[in-house]
């Protein structure tokens, strides 16, 4: 026996029997031997059916032999043990396993090594099932015998054994353990002779068991080196690739890329679904894809991909299942979203029943199920059931943390707002701010080691997002303010940040030498996810090889730049993570016809801060993060392909309009020509000037929309408000002394079947297969007319070249403009980070990627991205400015004009030109692009120009 659970040995011939039974003629024994072995070298992951259907003629044969309950019968038959599990009966093949282990305990001598070899079976299914009250008994003992039976031989058992001792310390918290335990399970995997197909189940939880530890950049690396280690010795597609699929997916989640999760997790879907059926592998995997599609604002679809999870776990592994608790777990999340939140509380309440009964205190599913539940109990309004549920989850993690670790924190500030809510306000407030003194302590060692965003600063934000939720029911607004600004923290603002340090140093050498720094931070932050996108695809060992060695460079080099800053100006880099700005500093930075909108999206209610030079108002909105991301999907999903738009989704609109733009807010920012706005979470995804009110019979034409009354400037962080006053960027261009443009390159393909061409892949695998953008040129040119500057350089056609963007000087202020197709990561073959399409050239792929605009050395007022998905980022959490806007903003852009999906290439080129033109004329950046959409809405100068879907793309990001 062998597979994810059992290991296989030499076949073995077994001499002792009944008393009184009859002697099989040696010929006899040897073909049944031979029929053993057939049958235990076939890959039973791979064709289970075609395992079981040999084993049951072995076990036919051997009934022609020996009389009706001999041992050596049980032994054939117990490799139905391994087929049962596989083909989904769970149940009975733990009963199977239990008989059999009863009677080769009472077989003697003879039968020891299958006594070892069934306990292995027993085991892993016990662990399956969650049978923690018998699983830690059994894996001590099975290992002591495959130690005792192999010594230093290499062995697939042996390592087997150490696989599923470590599962068992696992599932009993017992971390470190486990994973020294997992590390030799996969050292005894290396030293086979081939290496088994088992030994990817062995590798497979190396990460996971690291992750579980908190050792999440650990776990990446891990998986990222056991996906391409398993290629070399598993044929592709098979069934043992799933299980790591499903862990890079759950990593993904983690660091807060469900976008990516969602297609990793269908990948493992696929493969279980493929080789398995409708059986437990397929509907572990079918879990994992149903929170990743939560994490994605689906409820709907992601409920029933639940169900059918949970339908299937109970049927193969029982209703109390780990497995089952998990997708139970799931299905709850979904039901809430969904809009049965008491349907989900009773689940979880049912889940944690369980739980209590199964699993030692210190479990992470237990502690983690007492968060849920006081998360959702909160929602609901039952605030005694909150705060008993989080303070039993805090009590079992004091008794096993340290009092810093990173989600005692969280839920410190948890129970901070319940408190709040309570109306103990007072001891929420004083809890809250302990809790986030603590965080800050923590991000700062983070921002200092360079560990930007590794999956703990995210856990660390959802405490900001508790304590602010505190400040919110506390009244004070100095204290909820900053906790916003430290919730809603994203890559783009900390790009922006940085650039403005640099900026503000007084010392060009030292200036120089951070500048150097944050590109070696941002590197290593960009190969961290280029390895975890490698990892979820499958990338050769090659490519693996060459990634493991780029980020060992770029550690080491990080590593002796953040020294050499230490030794030049310790106090800058001991300030690299910025303190927030206050109410009274963000008011200050305001001009008289300015406004601010920031709504931070938390996971129960949305605090809403309103700000104009001389008031500000804070406001809880009880739009929720599950709400505000399933109306965001259905505003987006109204707007669908800019070619043939769907009817636009009014009521969803109207509803985001009431929740954001209450009376209060509205007093605020009324008359304000001028709305600066900075949202997080599902917000980010959402261009605010397609908010319109609630209207009779609303039309394309007469809606109110956002955009008629204020021109709108998207905020990477508040922070920025603050940055800005140095050198806004925000006036006119008609003083710009520099233009440069760049687009319109060579390629290949035409747009299909005469339809208009967009500036994204499509259906292209390579740059070759791209379709050129006629109007782009055109674009160019009058976008360089438009602005009238002294300066001019336009780089299109066979000179829109990256060698030709490295060289230019792009430094003094002005316009930098680029039409061309704009892609993000993945919709190329091996593109791997976004980036804009130029002219192959040379050694140059026509790519200027994320990574290579971010090395360029930028001092334009405004950068034009007359592209697609141009401020797509790589997920809600951290989304919005990620992607190539980051690393505009990280090489020194100040302002950005940049695209939410993929446009037109008729609609893109009007819009661009309108605004730079009206720029040039005179008006400010936001007032120009408003200008145009609004000109675009009511004169409809290309077809459909009325739809959101061709005028509301742009959004203008400012700093």
């Amino acid at each position: 026996m062998k597979c994810a659970l059992w290991a296989a040995g030499a076949a073995m011939v077994f001499v002792a029997g009944s008393a009184g039974a009859q002697t099989p003629r040696p010929a006899d024994v040897a073909k049944l031997q031979a029929m053993k072995k057939a049958a235990d070298d076939l890959d039973e992951a791979a064709d289970p059916a075609a395992y079981r259907a040999a084993w049951e003629k072995v076990a036919a044969f051997a009934r022609t032999l020996y009389p009706a309950g001999h041992i050596e019968i049980a032994v054939a038959e117990a490799e139905f043990v391994t087929a049962d599990y596989l083909q989904g009966n769970v149940q009975g093949a733990l009963a199977r396993a239990d008989l059999l282990v009863g009677r080769l305990r009472t077989a003697g001598p003879a039968y020891d090594t299958m006594l070892t070899d069934t306990l292995n079976s027993q085991l892993v299914i016990l662990m399956t099932l969650g049978r923690h009250d018998r699983s830690p008994a059994v894996a001590a003992e099975l290992l002591a015998r495959r130690q005792k039976q192999y010594g230093d031989t290499p062995s697939s058992p042996l390592a087997a054994a150490y696989s599923n001792a470590a599962n068992a310390e696992y599932e009993a918290g017992n971390y470190d353990r486990a994973i020294t335990l997992v590390r030799r399970a996969a050292t005894e995997a290396r030293r086979l002779k081939p290496v088994p197909p088992n030994a990817a189940v062995w590798l497979s939880n190396v990460p996971v068991f690291l992750a579980g530890a908190g050792r999440l950049e650990e776990a990446v690396e891990a998986a990222q080196n056991v996906a391409s280690e398993m290629d070399t010795f598993l044929p592709a597609a098979h069934p043992h690739f799933g299980p790591n699929f499903n862990n890079m997916a759950r990593f993904q989640l983690q660091l807060g890329r469900a976008g990516d999760a969602v297609g990793t997790a269908r990948r493992a879907v696929a493969i279980a679904d493929k080789n398995f059926g409708e059986k437990q592998q397929t509907a572990t995997y079918l879990s994992t894809l149903a929170q990743a599609l939560n994490a994605q604002g689906k409820f709907v679809e992601a409920r029933t991909v639940a169900e059918t999870s949970v339908r299937i776990l109970e049927r193969d592994l029982g209703a109390e299942s780990d497995r089952t608790m998990v997708a139970k777990e799931t299905l709850a999340q979904s039901l809430a979203g969904a809009g049965d939140p008491v349907g989900a509380m009773a689940l979880l309440q049912a889940v944690a029943e369980v739980r209590a009964r199964k699993l030692p205190p210190h479990h992470r599913d237990r502690i983690g199920g007492g968060d849920r539940m006081a998360t959702l109990a909160l929602r609901l309004g039952r605030l005694d059931a909150a705060r008993d549920a989080q303070v039993a989850a805090q009590a079992l993690r004091l008794a096993s943390l340290p009092a810093d670790d990173l989600g005692t924190l969280a839920g410190e500030a948890r129970l901070a707002a319940i408190e709040a809510r309570l109306g103990r306000r007072e001891a929420g407030l004083a809890r809250a701010t302990a809790a986030t003194t603590a965080l800050d302590r923590r991000l700062r060692d983070m921002a200092a080691s360079g560990a930007a965003r590794t999956g703990h600063d995210r856990e660390a934000r959802t405490g900001y997002g508790w304590a602010l939720d505190a400040a919110l029911e506390a009244g004070d607004a100095a204290a909820a303010f900053r906790y916003a600004q430290r919730f809603t923290a994203t890559s783009a603002g900390r790009a922006a940040s940085a650039a403005a340090a640099r900026q503000t140093t007084g010392d060009a050498a030292v200036a120089e030498l951070l500048r150097r720094r944050q590109d070696a931070a941002a590197a290593l932050e960009r190969q961290r996810d280029r390895q975890l996108r490698a990892a979820s695809r499958g990338a050769p060992q090659e490519a693996a090889t060459a990634l493991r060695v780029e980020r060992t460079a770029l550690e080491a080099e990080l590593a002796r730049l953040s020294a050499e800053l230490r030794r030049r100006s310790p106090q800058l880099l001991a300030n690299e993570l910025p303190e927030p700005l206050t109410l009274d500093a963000a008011r200050a930075a305001l001009g008289p016809g300015e406004a601010v909108l920031f709504a931070a999206v938390g996971p129960t209610r949305t605090a809403l801060f309103a700000l104009s030079n001389d008031r500000a108002e804070m406001v809880a909105s009880p739009l929720d993060a599950e709400r505000t991301a399933a109306l965001v999907v259905r505003v987006r999903a109204g707007i669908g392909d800019s070619d043939r738009p769907p009817p636009f989704d009014f009521a969803a609109s109207a509803d985001l309009h009431a929740g954001l733009l209450p009376a209060p807010i509205l007093q605020v920012i009324a008359g304000k020509p001028r709305l600066l706005v900075a949202a997080n979470g599902p917000l980010a995804a959402l261009p605010f000037a397609t908010l319109a009110p609630a209207a009779r019979a609303p039309t394309l034409r007469s809606a109110r929309w956002l955009v008629r009354d204020h021109a709108l400037s998207v905020l990477p962080s508040v922070a920025a408000l603050a940055e800005r006053t140095s050198r806004s960027g925000s006036g006119s261009g008609a003083a710009a002394q520099q233009f440069v443009a760049v687009g319109a390159p060579v390629l290949a393909a035409t747009a299909a079947g005469g339809r208009p061409a967009f500036r994204s892949a499509g259906m292209a695998a390579q740059v070759r297969d791209l379709p050129t953008l006629p109007a782009t040129a055109t674009e160019l040119e009058a976008l360089g007319k438009a602005m009238g500057s002294p300066r001019r350089l336009v780089l299109t056609g066979a000179n829109a070249t990256e060698a030709a963007v490295r060289a230019a000087d792009l430094a003094p202020g002005g316009v930098l403009a680029f039409a061309t197709h704009g892609l993000m990561a993945g919709e190329l073959d091996g593109l791997e980070e976004p980036a804009l399409v130029l002219t192959p050239a040379g050694e140059d792929d026509g790519l200027l990627t994320a990574g290579e605009i971010m090395r360029l050395r930028i001092g334009a007022d405004w950068v034009v991205l007359s592209a697609c998905n141009t401020a797509a980022g790589a997920d809600s959490d951290d989304a919005g400015l990620t992607g190539l806007s980051r690393a505009f903003l990280h090489a020194g852009a100040r302002n950005l004009l940049a695209s939410h999906w993929p446009i037109r290439d008729d609609a893109a080129a009007w819009l661009t030109v309108e605004t730079i033109r009206r720029y040039g004329g005179g008006v400010e950046p936001a007032e120009a692009l408003r200008q145009a959409m609004l000109a675009m809405i009511d004169r409809r100068p290309v077809p459909g120009a009325g739809h959101p879907a061709q005028w509301a793309p742009f959004i203008l990001v400012g700093r």
